[in-house]
């Protein structure tokens, strides 16, 4: 069963295969926890929301270590 890890939703899909299933979530997620900025993103950077919620341009090393991904 594939559910959305965001904090506090408990959307969950709803889907005859997982191929499926994960095109739910990904529609799930652009509607519902993507946000669009009107900004200039150099190539090779990513934006991330702070606890703050502020944005920051990292590369996506920079983007993993922040999340304190290994």
């Amino acid at each position: 069963m594939l559910r959305c890890e965001q904090d506090g939703c408990g959307w969950v899909a709803i889907a005859p295969s997982e191929r499926a299933a994960w095109k739910q979530y990904e529609e799930h997620v652009l509607e519902e926890h993507v946000e669009q900025v009107d900004d200039e993103v150099p190539e090779g950077h990513v934006q991330v929301k702070t606890d703050d919620d502020e944005w920051v341009t990292l590369t996506p090393e920079e983007a993993s270590d922040f999340h304190g991904e290994d």
